[in-house]
């Protein structure tokens, strides 16, 4: 009884600091040049998500160089993910079409230059493609993942390759990293990791009700994207496994 009712004074208590974090966040935005640069925007989204961070107790942390440019390659877990990432380094998002249109979170992805791609749409991949070349070379990071959906964490997905294409035309580099979550009252798979048809509203109000949740990024070593896209695919998918099994094993130690 006694937890339950923790359980649901944590939720009372950081539900609503979150949408004020939230709502504070888009007020912010007002204060962007309408020309706003993409450094600008991924600034603002960086602040604007620790502080969301902050206000539902996710703690963040990471192993590596912070990347200060260049694709940045990971498993997908979460939609926490990307409040992550942005909490950890500003950067913008290659995101499919969908999250435009979720509540809030759309418009934070829209604000902040996110690439929306139509999946399963040929015709869109070239607009995409551009749109994440021209973030590449204004000296953002770009955060991209290439499993093209979220899992529970025991494996990473074969990698999509397309969307590694514009890092090679551009000739940026290319950074893998995993990230992980723990908790000490759940099971991640179930209560952090989003996944499935998992109802959404429903799952975020049940992470509210966590302790604590930690969550680590572990960066590897960039490397120059060049060369075939499909063997520079598989490089990186061995990278972000070796990363991934490594957060594993310190969770379990």
């Amino acid at each position: 009884m006694g937890e339950l009712l923790a359980r649901q004074l944590r939720r009372a208590v950081r539900l609503p600091a979150f949408l004020a974090a939230a709502l504070y966040g888009l007020w912010e935005h007002r204060k962007l040049r309408r020309d706003a640069s993409r450094a600008e925007c991924a600034e603002w989204l960086h602040q604007s998500c620790a502080r969301g961070l902050s206000a539902i107790h996710v703690h963040v942390s990471s192993t590596g160089a912070l990347p200060s440019h260049g694709l940045i390659v990971s498993n997908h877990l979460s939609y926490l993910d990307i409040l992550v990432f942005s909490a950890a380094v500003p950067c913008v998002f290659v995101s499919k079409a969908e999250v435009e249109r979720w509540p809030i979170f759309g418009r934070y992805a829209r604000w902040a230059g996110s690439v929306f791609v139509r999946r399963h749409d040929q015709a869109d991949t070239g607009r995409a493609n551009l749109s994440v070349v021209e973030s590449l070379k204004s000296g953002v990071p770009v955060v991209l993942f290439p499993e093209g959906t979220t899992t529970d964490g025991q494996s990473v997905l074969r990698f999509h390759s397309t969307m590694l294409q514009p890092a090679i035309d551009a000739g940026a580099q290319v950074t893998p990293c995993s990230i992980s979550y723990e908790l000490d009252d759940g099971a991640v798979e179930r209560e952090v990791c989003w996944w499935g048809d998992m109802p959404l509203l429903h799952h975020f109000l049940n992470l509210l009700a966590k302790k604590t949740i930690r969550t680590t990024i572990a960066f590897g070593t960039p490397q120059p994207a060049s060369g075939d896209r499909k063997q520079l695919s598989q490089m990186l998918h061995d990278e972000v496994l070796r990363l991934h099994e490594q957060l594993r094993s310190r969770a379990v130690s």
